[in-house]
């Protein structure tokens, strides 16, 4: 299997070229185009996850679709086309155990090889970093495949080093990164009128991506409902 980003960095599409008995499990309504040896299932969450009505309501509560897409190859020399629900670049997270990545919600989009994906708890700096309660955990030894809105920067963080981002942008991050909810600045009046209120605090060692565009900021009821949903 090997794959490709075209039409990068705006109007990305993920291109990958499978053999006989090879998968890729996507995102729904993200297949643009396929060749006639893929055959196309669904399921409710994620396979071999135990119970797949809870697997597919903590999709949800990551932001995900409750039901995943699976495309096996029933011959050799097949092409998948998939494409982002959003105009931006796609960054693809190659993934080595026993560390992982963790990605922000609705970052996902397929996955290839060997992946471990799981919902894990945030906690209510979750919720107040605009980003919910959940985040998706990503281990294993294959590829994960994220949609970014806009393009995307990368940032490598040394032992002990501090990066501060608002969390709108924010893609995914090293599993060996710690972050905080801090204010924007010491003074809570400055943090407000600057529009930039709390913040988060990635703490290295580990990579940062994120993307150069943000979606709008909604006000703290609507959010908090957003979170749920």
């Amino acid at each position: 299997m090997r794959y490709s980003v075209l039409h990068g960095p705006v109007f990305s599409v993920l291109e990958i070229h499978m053999n006989q008995g090879e998968r890729v499990v996507a995102q729904p309504d993200s297949m643009l185009s396929m060749t006639s040896g893929l055959q196309l299932s669904a399921s409710v969450g994620r396979r071999g996850k135990g119970n797949a009505w809870l697997s597919g309501a903590k999709n949800l509560l990551g932001g995900e679709s409750m039901f995943t897409a699976e495309f096996l190859a029933k011959r050799d020399a097949q092409v998948l086309t998939l494409a982002p629900s959003v105009q931006g670049d796609i960054l693809c997270l190659e993934l080595s155990d026993p560390s992982g990545f963790y990605i922000t919600r609705g970052g996902y989009l397929a996955n290839i090889g060997d992946c471990n994906l799981q919902i894990k708890y945030g906690g209510m700096k979750g919720v107040m970093s605009k980003k919910g309660l959940f985040l998706l955990h990503a281990s294993g030894s294959g590829t994960v495949f994220c949609q970014t809105y806009g393009a995307i920067i990368e940032r490598d963080l040394a032992e002990g080093e501090k990066f501060f981002l608002d969390n709108r942008f924010a893609v995914a991050f090293s599993d060996t990164i710690t972050y905080q909810l801090v204010k924007a600045t010491d003074s809570v009046r400055d943090s407000i009128m600057s529009g930039e209120g709390l913040i988060n605090r990635y703490t290295g060692p580990g990579k940062v991506y994120y993307q150069t565009r943000g979606k709008a900021s909604l006000n703290f009821l609507s959010y908090l409902f957003s979170s749920y949903i």
